[in-house]
């Protein structure tokens, strides 16, 4: 009932935002992906990376305007990934979202009220449940605050719900629901008069409280010995995380784009094995040469598992933003090429592979991809 009322409002909103123009971008392409999986190797781990080539196709709409006397945006995507391989039917996904956000301001001052709402849902397209597929809701009341062009507040406030769709022991192992906080500053550091170049800054962080329907496990191994999923043991106690995260970004826009980066992610739980703590550095960079753009961006990611790494519980490191789960330690080249006004062909090279406190575990995966895209 949740995902029919956040459709419902979306849809709405669409229908009552009068004529401001969509904008519509489609996508379509092929990759080999040489662990499409995601699996991990390492001891007492039996699964081998499976290499298979890759279908992607998506969509994405946009739109903005006034509304009630407020100014809102709209969101709708979709995004799907077809392996070409029967060993592995249940890769064969799509992921659809939506984001619609409205806000009104206060008379005359430099401060708006409004609300947020977006939903994620994963879908299975050639089996029951698909891999690694999910549905993500939230809803916030928002408040921001900006001092000119320079400096800009968003404080909001809501809840939030996860189901983790395919089945786990014991049943609903991952879903949780709770209320989330965020906030962020926009600072411009530095333009100049002809506004040519800027230099930005943005601070965020968020705090979540998450109830699951599970109960919480307690380490019931032995003294001294290594931390293991076989010597677990379920408590009384429902299990309960405190997610907190805080980052910043700086960002020089001129004849070329850099990005640097910061970000930490704090995992806080009353169950053994789930608590863990996130460090994230991102540099990209991205400068058009005629009608080519070339964007290079790395990722250094490093975990720390704070009870011991437990191989059965390492679904929780998984972001669930996306059907890509890009959230480890990468490198990634990518180029694009403007054909027309509306359309453009792109190549991408990347690779990830974990970093840090593994536990003898190890991940890579690489990908090669080339598409097109279309926007009106």
């Amino acid at each position: 009932m949740r995902r029919v009322a956040v459709a419902a409002a979306i849809v709405a909103l669409a229908h009552r935002a009068g004529a401001s123009p969509w904008t519509v971008t489609g996508e379509a392409g092929a990759e080999i992906d040489n662990n499409v999986q995601r699996v991990e190797t390492g001891p007492g781990l039996d699964i081998a990376p499976i290499t298979a080539a890759v279908i992607r196709f998506g969509a994405r709409t946009d739109k903005r305007g006034e509304l009630l006397g407020g100014n809102y945006s709209l969101e709708l995507s979709d995004l799907t990934r077809i392996a070409l391989s029967s060993l592995v039917p249940n890769e064969d996904v799509t992921l659809v979202g939506g984001d619609v956000r409205w806000l009104h301001p206060v008379g005359d001052r430099p401060v708006a009220v409004g609300f947020g709402l977006f939903a994620l849902d994963d879908f299975p397209l050639d089996d029951q449940y698909g891999a690694r597929t999910f549905r993500n809701l939230g809803a916030d009341v928002m408040l921001t605050a900006h001092d000119g062009d320079d400096k800009r507040f968003t404080l909001s406030f809501g809840e939030r719900e996860f189901v983790y769709k395919p089945p786990t022991e014991p049943a609903h192992l991952y879903d949780y629901t709770g209320p989330a906080i965020n906030a962020r500053m926009d600072f411009t550091l530095w333009q100049p008069t002809d506004r040519t170049q800027s230099l930005e800054l943005v601070t965020n962080a968020g705090f979540e409280s998450r109830s699951y329907t599970a109960l919480a496990y307690a380490n019931a191994c032995p003294p001294g010995e290594e931390a293991d999923p076989m010597c677990q043991s379920a408590t009384a106690l429902a299990r309960h995380d405190r997610a907190s995260r805080a980052g910043v970004e700086l960002t020089y826009s001129g004849r070329l784009i850099l990005q640097l980066g910061y970000q930490f992610e704090l995992i806080d739980s009353n169950s053994f094995g789930n608590s863990f703590a996130r460090h994230r550095i991102l540099a990209s960079g991205t400068i058009g040469i005629g009608k080519v753009y070339v964007s290079l961006l790395a990722i250094l990611q490093l975990d720390q598992y704070l009870d011991g790494l437990l191989v059965e519980n390492n679904l929780v490191n998984q972001s669930f933003a996306s059907i890509e789960d890009e959230d480890r330690s990468s490198a990634q080249l990518h180029v694009t090429r403007k054909v027309s006004s509306a359309w453009s062909v792109e190549g991408r090279v990347a690779y990830w592979r974990n970093i840090g406190d593994t536990m003898d575990l190890a991940f890579s995966r690489a990908v090669v991809y080339a598409g097109v895209t279309c926007t009106y």
